[in-house]
């Protein structure tokens, strides 16, 4: 490096660099074609020149993506020395340099859950908050920064981890499995770690348990306690054949997880009765998801107003009931009826239903698949329905009780199998499906895809 491009840098001053870049517009260029250089932002960072860096990282942004010969990016240097203040600067221009894998395949949020301090605390939680998907991100031993925070025994940097992950739905992550097959518990029961295994075993609502406020069917424990290793232990095996405290064996002692069901097993079985819905009605182009939703929606919208104020409108005053008109606006009535008689009501309420709840139905099927973020659509058609048919019923001329009777009945059958019915089909899908004991290596499962930022070139 030339000499007066090395005192820019450790005097931090960008007026000088870009003098350097005015008479010589290739200064960059050299650092850029090595495969692994130790480019002048690995010097930056590594010194604390924060001012340098970002201007570095601005003018050639592939720069912060370079690994040096010891594999360690410009962003790994600034944690190294712990000049914190750079790293938080480099974020800024790109948060996806979290998620740049140095050697090892460790990235700078590996490197800061397995570090104590609490500076260095804030900056794992600026990490989480930047780039939410860098927990995905694995070392060579498959381990997540979960792993490496309960290995270091880093409880502080575990508890901003574990609360992060709660707050984002993303509490999956502590069933994975290293190259050994342990879970954050294994490690936990068998380095002997009480305060871990505690927040790993609390309970956790399943029915709707991404959607918490909505209330639950019952609870779980946060992780599975039944999930096998690649020796074929679960953690209460480890338990028993270790010397853990009596507070570990008395939290792992009442766990009554259900048997765990292989991946392997999972698959071979045939599909189960919400799958086969899933992927019959299941719609993958969104556009024509929101076309159909529309227009069951109107449908739905239009058929409801109907009901409300059915052809011929209601009376609006009484009749005399002994009059011998024959004038239709003077027939016995009384105000608020339907003016609407005879076959004519019966056959516009039926059609009326039948178009309401297939409107109904179709707006559940497609949204069937998108459970249970689409549980407040159900509970809000839920609702809709039922006043639906609580509008049928008083406004249905009473001189036939025998057919109100069945419209009852009818109504009450159609809520049960279109509102209802797919509730329980999708809990008992998720009943089987929480058993299955994988080594999910990415966020979501293989049933669910998630939409995720990632770095193309790491």
């Amino acid at each position: 490096m030339d000499r007066k491009f090395q005192e820019a840098i450790v005097n931090d001053d960008i007026d000088a660099l870009h003098t350097l870049l005015v008479a010589n517009p290739k200064l960059l260029d050299h650092a850029t074609k090595e495969s692994f250089p130790n480019t002048p932002l690995h010097v930056a960072a590594a010194a604390g020149k924060t001012q340098v860096a970002m201007e570095l990282a601005t003018l050639r942004p592939l720069l912060a993506r370079k690994l040096n010969p010891e594999g360690f990016s410009p962003m790994h240097l600034a944690l190294q020395h712990e000049h914190f203040q750079t790293a938080r600067a480099l974020v800024t221009l790109n948060p996806d340099l979290i998620r740049v894998k140095g050697k090892g395949r460790i990235t700078p949020l590996h490197y800061v859950a397995e570090r104590d301090g609490d500076e260095v605390l804030e900056l794992l939680a600026d990490f989480l908050c930047a780039c939410k998907w860098s927990i995905e991100d694995i070392t060579s031993r498959c381990e997540t920064a979960v792993h490496i925070a309960v290995k270091s025994h880093n409880i502080k940097a575990f508890k901003v981890l574990h609360g992060w992950m709660k707050r984002v739905y993303l509490t999956e992550v502590l069933d994975w499995k290293d190259e050994d097959g342990n879970t954050v518990l294994h490690i936990a029961v068998s380095t002997n770690q009480p305060q871990v295994v505690k927040l790993l075993t609390e309970d956790r609502p399943v029915f709707f348990k991404n959607r918490p406020f909505l209330g639950c069917m019952y609870t779980e424990r946060l992780v599975k306690v039944n999930a096998r290793n690649f020796c074929g232990k679960t953690a209460l095996d480890i338990m028993q054949e270790g010397d853990c405290s009596k507070e570990i064996r008395d939290m792992l002692g009442t766990s009554r997880g259900r048997d765990s069901l292989t991946l392997s097993k999972f698959l071979s079985g045939k599909p189960n009765l919400f799958e086969k819905c899933s992927r019959y009605f299941g719609i993958r182009d969104e556009q024509t998801r929101n076309v159909i939703l529309v227009v069951a929606t109107l449908i739905a919208t239009a058929t409801y107003q109907a009901a409300l104020s059915p052809p011929g409108g209601y009376w609006q005053d009484n009749s005399d009931p002994v009059t011998n008109s024959t004038s239709i606006a003077e027939k016995p009535h009384v105000a608020g009826n339907m003016i609407l008689q005879g076959s004519k009501v019966y056959f516009f309420t039926v059609l009326n239903s039948l178009a309401f709840y297939s409107s109904i139905g179709t707006i559940w099927a497609t949204a069937m698949g998108l459970l249970p973020d689409t549980f407040i659509v159900y509970l809000s058609v839920l609702i809709l329905g039922l006043t639906f048919f609580v509008s049928i019923i008083v406004e249905f001329p009473k001189a036939n009780g025998f057919a109100e009777t069945l419209i009852w009945a009818f109504y009450e059958i159609l809520l049960v199998a279109v509102l209802l019915l797919p509730i329980l089909v999708w809990f008992s899908h998720k009943t089987i499906q929480n058993r299955v004991d994988a080594t999910k290596r990415r966020v979501g499962n293989f049933l669910e895809l998630e939409t995720r930022r990632s770095c193309a070139n790491m």
